[in-house]
């Protein structure tokens, strides 16, 4: 009797294990932003980024990593998931929680956050892409955040973890405009998406953003044994990539 009982207790464990951390919702709407990115005081960057979503949730992420995570990476027959943009973070909003996840070699880390976005309305609009917008401004991650959005369409979601508005938004920029993202195609959506975050060692964000950092701008996931010349020359490459790289998105993560 003992053994069926572990071994019941057993499968249920695997089966948590296997799907208590995969997400699954129906989007209504697919939505294609194009990005200006200034990445770095010498690197402007311009990127395509997809969401696909409905009024409570959605996924964000850079054009190629949406293919990858999508299973669509084969174009003509070439498998491109070696392929991957600068902005390798990925968002997902479900059931009011906020993941972000990343993949740097073959670490997989994320951490989850509840945070809010608190938006002033204004009263001031213009038309993008035929569209009447409204715009909004908040305050948030160190930098000054003007939206513009429509009711026309009443998913309330953004670019990254700007959401929150009456309405779709259609254009996001900071006032140092080194981050800018307009939209460029609104498109229905009607498969369900799935997402598996079992892969994804969960931190609190203060530890995600130091093995993220550690990950992309020092040796922390190479041997050892390596050998000194070669360390010396990876080193120097992180230490110019750091300086390429040296504006993120979130200049205050806390804020």
């Amino acid at each position: 009797m003992n053994y069926e009982k572990d071994l019941y207790l057993y499968c249920f464990f695997l089966f948590t294990l296997s799907f208590g951390q995969r997400i699954s919702f129906e989007p209504t709407i697919r939505v294609t932003y194009e990005a200006n990115l200034q990445l770095g005081e010498k690197y402007h960057h311009n990127q395509k980024f997809l969401l696909v979503g409905n009024s409570q949730d959605y996924y964000f992420a850079a054009f190629q990593n949406y293919l990858n995570d999508t299973g669509q990476y084969g174009i003509k027959g070439i498998d491109t998931r070696a392929i991957s943009d600068y902005f390798q973070e990925r968002l997902i909003k479900w059931k009011d929680k906020t993941t972000v996840l990343v993949t740097v070699m073959d670490s997989k880390i994320r951490y989850e956050e509840n945070g809010r976005i608190k938006w002033v309305l204004y009263s001031d609009t213009k038309v993008i892409n035929g569209i009447k917008c409204q715009m909004a401004a908040t305050n948030k991650y160190g930098r000054r955040w003007i939206a513009y959005f429509s009711k026309d369409y009443p998913q309330s979601l953004g670019p990254y973890k700007f959401n929150g508005l009456p309405g779709l938004i259609f254009e996001l920029y900071d006032i140092r405009n080194d981050y800018h993202f307009i939209l460029e195609k609104i498109e229905k959506y009607t498969d369900d998406f799935d997402f598996n975050l079992n892969e994804y060692k969960s931190y609190p964000k203060t530890k995600y953003l130091k093995a993220k950092y550690n990950m992309e701008f020092t040796l922390a996931g190479y041997p050892a044994d390596m050998g000194e010349e070669l360390r010396k020359e990876l080193q120097n490459a992180y230490d110019r990539k750091k300086k390429m790289y040296n504006n993120p998105l979130e200049l205050n993560p806390f804020e």
